[in-house]
């Protein structure tokens, strides 16, 4: 089960939470009088992360928000990208190998960048037990498969090996 919030920060920016069934942040959209983003785009250019921890008990200075609203806005920010999306799909092909550098953690797993403009998510476990814990660092690179590119949020799947697959719920 997913739960949708917003709430206006101190400096006027409305955030806009996807949050799992324990309410961690999946996913989540800052709005303000001439800027729409969101996480799964910006992770490099601004500083616009997941908010980190259980957010149970913040729920309190929030207001409830629905997948409507959240997914219209979600939408509307992916838009500016179509077009640099789609060649990046006629690049790149399911199977081809790439060097992605790791750029921070999120509770789905891995993000990454290979240079192309677009984050990769990668399965943490795997990519743990491939590098080993001590690769599992803001700046290495690892050299993963493309399995999926996901068209609603942008983001390239990647994984540590070609028969792996990923599970359904790493697909949200």
């Amino acid at each position: 089960m997913k739960y949708y919030y917003k709430f206006i920060d101190e400096n006027k920016t409305e955030c806009f939470l996807e949050m799992d069934s324990e309410f961690y942040c999946e996913r989540a959209i800052f709005k303000t009088q001439d800027l729409l983003v969101n996480t799964y785009l910006t992770i490099e250019k601004k500083s616009c992360f997941l908010p980190e921890g259980c957010l149970k008990e913040c729920l309190k200075f929030m207001n409830p928000s629905s997948i409507a609203e959240f997914d219209t806005l979600w939408n509307e920010s992916m838009k500016a990208s179509e077009s640099d999306w789609n060649k990046l799909k006629k690049k790149y092909k399911i199977g081809d190998v790439v060097d992605s550098k790791i750029l921070c953690f999120y509770p789905q797993g891995v993000i990454s960048n290979f240079g192309e403009g677009f984050n990769a998510l990668s399965d943490y476990e795997s990519c743990k037990e491939k590098f080993g814990d001590e690769h599992m660092s803001l700046g290495y690179i690892m050299k993963l498969i493309i399995a999926e590119f996901d068209d609603t949020n942008k983001i390239i799947h990647l994984n540590t090996n070609a028969e792996h697959t990923l599970p359904d719920d790493f697909k949200k």
